[in-house]
């Protein structure tokens, strides 16, 4: 299975913030925050198409959440709003908004909320 380690950047995107207005806990929240915007080269590289799942990995924690590709992301490079799936991925010593993480394609539906919140 082919892993990529990419930059991962933690910020607001229109689409998201757009969400974030209807309520923390409806369903296009949920579907806006379980989703990271990776560029075309890298979706080639993985072997994933906008809409699959992927495993996003990083040394304190792992989500699943829904690929969505985008010709404005550079390579190397990816995005993820800030919320519960995000923040899965970071732990205290790390700066906010960037770490290191890996991606791989996966199968099933995105990680609950319920999980993030219980784990």
């Amino acid at each position: 299975m082919m892993r990529l380690e990419l930059n991962l950047l933690i910020e607001g995107l229109h689409d998201f913030e757009k969400a974030k207005r209807l309520g923390s806990l409806s369903n296009e929240y949920c579907r806006e925050s379980a989703t990271i915007y990776l560029s075309q080269e890298d979706s080639s590289i993985l072997g994933v198409s906008d809409g699959d799942i992927v495993e996003v990995s990083s040394k304190h924690g792992s989500v699943k959440v829904r690929a969505r590709v985008r010709s404005d992301v550079r390579r190397g490079l990816a995005f993820m709003p800030p919320s519960p799936y995000s923040m899965a991925l970071l732990g205290l010593d790390e700066h906010p908004s960037i770490i290191k993480v890996t991606v791989s394609k996966s199968s099933g539906e995105p990680t609950s909320l319920t999980t993030l919140f219980t784990s």
